[in-house]
């Protein structure tokens, strides 16, 4: 089937306009909520650790590398837990897309819950897929800046570098586009192997690449000015006649959390409504897709 952006927009407002009750409640739960915590618990402990940083000699990369390894360590465990609780919270908002299934908000999270290992393998996959590719790249840039210094080449080697490095860009951005819809695969099709989930998106966005990328960008560069606009506009109301540093702070965590959790929302009803356009009316069984 061939892709249409047009129709999965509009597939995509339908579904959201049918279910938005439900959508807003776990959008607030999962990542409005999580975001406005942040906002009030990390706030200070990060305007810290940055000023320490700031302290330090640029020059002494062991001292910079040390502070950066401290601060992960010390948001790390809260970051981790955040997305996880994000990552249910997505879950369950595509299972409450379903229409095959219509869950229950209760059953609609604890599916959210049991898809969480075939998630984080999904994830361990594709980390292992980018450090590879990352080394490949690495290595053949570092073969040729090697052979071209030998000969003076600056100018060759900085075109071959930045030539390499959109390459590899373009080259993300497509294997991004390629598994685009795995998390509806593993929801809505209940494929519970990480691999062939993967396979499975791949199989499914084939022909449409081109049409599918050019849809994501776009999608992509509205919300960055919208979400930057719309950042600026609501961190000024909220902080309009506040001028201590916490309750700016925490304006923008209230602030950005109203926006990833609307962001959130319309992003799952995005991408269930290009799984479902790409699924169409075929019924092919498990067993003839990975033959």
């Amino acid at each position: 089937m061939r892709f249409d952006g047009n129709l999965a927009w509009q597939q995509a407002i339908r579904l959201f306009t049918a279910n938005k009750e439900l959508l807003l409640v776990l959008a607030g739960v999962f990542f409005f909520l999580p975001g406005l915590a942040s906002a009030f618990f990390l706030t200070d402990t990060q305007a810290q650790m940055m000023q320490g940083m700031q302290a330090l000699d640029p020059h002494d990369s062991k001292a910079v590398m040390a502070a950066v390894g401290a601060l992960y360590a010390k948001i790390g465990p809260y970051m981790a837990l955040l997305g996880l609780v994000q990552t249910i919270g997505t879950v369950a908002m595509m299972a409450l897309l379903n229409d095959s299934v219509r869950p229950t908000v209760g059953q609609a999270i604890a599916q959210g819950i049991r898809c969480l290992p075939t998630i984080l393998g999904v994830g361990v996959l594709v980390a292992l897929g980018y450090m590879v590719s990352a080394l490949v790249v690495a290595l053949g840039l570092g073969l040729v800046a090697m052979a071209i210094g030998a000969t003076g080449g600056g100018g060759t080697l900085m075109a071959l570098v930045a030539v390499g490095m959109g390459g590899f860009m373009a080259y993300l951005m497509f294997m991004a586009t390629r598994l685009s819809v795995t998390l509806p695969v593993i929801v809505i099709d209940q494929v519970r192997n990480p691999v062939r989930a993967l396979m499975r998106s791949w199989w499914l966005t084939k022909g449409n690449t081109a049409s599918l990328m050019g849809f994501y960008l776009v999608l992509l560069v509205a919300y960055v000015v919208i979400a930057m606009l719309l950042y600026m506009v609501l961190t000024a109301l909220v902080t309009l006649g506040t001028t201590q540093t916490a309750g700016v702070s925490t304006a923008g965590g209230v602030v950005s959390g109203l926006i990833g959790g609307i962001v959130s929302v319309l992003a799952t009803a995005i991408i269930c409504s290009v799984h479902g356009q790409l699924v169409g009316p075929r019924h092919e069984t498990m067993s003839e897709i990975f033959r």
